[in-house]
């Protein structure tokens, strides 16, 4: 049944919404989303809509992107074997999950502590090595560079600092766009010189706001 439902999930929802490559495809497949969420909701793992973060029968106040958005992501930013990806917000590991399979390594950050662990140990259940745990702030908490950025939630805007935060060729996908209004923007930032930037709207959607300084935030992701 949960097989026939992650079947459906993949052909009904992340297809038609443009996700054709076929690595993704397949990870999604070889990878299931319910192994990530709590037991309580595992029977929604495959439905098209948001779903909380409830760690122990508390709500943490999370919501978790849908499947077909974090496909959508997972797809634009096309990590690469030898590429470093960074993720702020991270839910319940499964986008970071995701990353990790094609790239050398995802450093995550994370400022609920509670969120952090549950997501740990959901990644080291699937045994996902490569990722680094950071507990803070990650769009303030160091100028480390990376080839590829993922904000998790939304932002009411891109700064220059988070532009910085990738290398020269690298990749920062985004959702822009403030609470209440009637639909934000996913882009995809390409840093194509030292001092220059291209940015590419991908889709549009809604999506709760990252939780982190720079954002006047309302959820964590």
């Amino acid at each position: 049944m949960k097989r026939d439902a992650l079947f459906n999930m993949i052909e009904q929802q992340i297809r038609p919404w443009d996700v054709s490559n076929p690595a993704v495809l397949k990870l999604l497949h070889d990878l299931p989303r319910a192994g990530f969420l709590p037991a309580s909701h595992q029977a929604f793992a495959y439905v098209d809509t948001e779903l909380p973060l409830v760690i122990d029968g508390v709500d943490t106040g999370t919501q978790l992107l849908t499947p077909r958005v974090v496909a959508r992501i997972v797809q634009a930013v096309d990590v690469q074997k030898n590429e470093t990806v960074a993720q702020v917000g991270l839910g319940d590991g499964y986008m970071a999950a995701l990353l990790a399979r094609f790239a050398k390594t995802v450093t995550v950050y994370e400022l609920n502590e509670t969120i952090l662990h549950f997501a740990q140990r959901n990644l080291n259940q699937h045994h996902v090595r490569n990722v680094n745990y950071e507990l803070g702030d990650g769009l303030k908490l160091s100028t480390e560079k990376f080839d590829v950025l993922v904000l998790a939630g939304s932002v009411a805007h891109l700064t220059h600092t988070m532009k910085q935060r990738i290398h020269v060729g690298g990749r920062l996908f985004a959702i822009i766009g403030t609470a209440g209004a009637p639909t934000m923007h996913a882009v995809l930032v390409h840093r194509v010189g030292e001092s220059d930037w291209t940015q590419e709207v991908l889709f549009e959607t809604i999506a709760p706001a990252l939780t982190q300084s720079d954002t006047r935030p309302t959820f964590v992701f």
